[in-house]
């Protein structure tokens, strides 16, 4: 299975009418407020809010995981759409409030669909590539310069996550991880841009965006760190120390606690 993104003229018939139209129409508002993102996957068209899929459109119909539901015990009053997002919120919050890595990606996708959008905006998210490598992994984020057309993978992380700090002699989890999506991206270098081009195609159809087709993808993959402290620990240090000599350290972000960088910022200090 090789990497597509495809969603035809019938399918988006059947999603934007008849009974399928009122969940579309709330949708596509949520969208159009950067609230909503919807990604475009092989005969399907997920919809994601707060960090997880809120429906998908597969087969004809719209779709939810029921296992979100015991998160909206405590709303049952509301209608269906407006428990669902709050299943979602509470889904990929923690027990302390504090927002999970996806919550914090999330705020990136908000301007994709508005009238805000500037140089650079995210095409996709929870990117399974379907290769030979790395099969079932999802990175976190598509990047798209608006400006010069290209497309950059960045995996997301938060600093406290076991995978990035680590103590000596043990190596990150997240090196393996990012350098299997750079494995993956090389494997179908020349498949990634014509099937993004064919999903800026169907946003540009479904949601008015203008968005040109990529002419470039970059590589390798990037890692974008959240929540790093000012000073870390001896184990902090050691992490970015060896994150960095892996990965290349104009390959990864740190981003300070409380910072959170602007999209065109991150692609500048990623490019760099």
């Amino acid at each position: 299975m090789s990497f597509i993104r495809d969603f035809n003229r019938t399918q988006i018939n059947k999603m934007t009418s008849g009974e399928n139209s009122e969940l579309f129409n709330r949708l596509k508002a949520d969208v159009l407020r950067g609230e909503v993102f919807p990604a475009v996957r092989k005969d399907e068209l997920h919809f994601y809010y707060k960090g997880g899929c809120l429906h998908k459109f597969s087969g004809g119909s719209f779709k939810r995981d029921k296992n979100f539901e015991k998160f909206g015990a405590d709303f049952k009053e509301l209608p269906a759409y407006e428990r669902a997002k709050k299943e979602n919120e509470i889904k990929f919050t923690n027990t302390c409030g504090k927002e999970k890595e996806r919550r914090l990606l999330d705020k990136l996708c908000s301007r994709t669909f508005t009238t805000h959008s500037g140089g650079v905006v995210v095409l996709d998210i929870e990117v399974n590539l379907n290769g030979e490598v790395g099969r079932g992994q999802k990175c976190d984020l598509v990047l798209l310069n608006t400006q010069t057309d290209e497309l950059m993978f960045v995996e997301g992380k938060v600093f406290s996550d076991r995978r990035v700090n680590v103590s000596p002699p043990n190596i990150p989890e997240v090196i393996a991880q990012v350098d299997t999506y750079t494995a993956a991206i090389a494997e179908q270098r020349h498949i990634i841009p014509e099937q993004y081009a064919r999903h800026i195609g169907i946003i540009n159809r479904l949601f008015g965006t203008a968005y040109n087709p990529p002419r470039r993808l970059i590589e390798p993959a990037k890692l974008l760190v959240y929540d790093v402290p000012e000073s870390p620990t001896a184990n902090g240090g050691y992490s970015i120390n060896t994150i960095n000599a892996r990965l290349g350290e104009r390959n990864v972000l740190w981003v300070k606690a409380g910072g959170e960088p602007a999209l065109e910022s991150i692609w500048n200090l990623l490019t760099e």
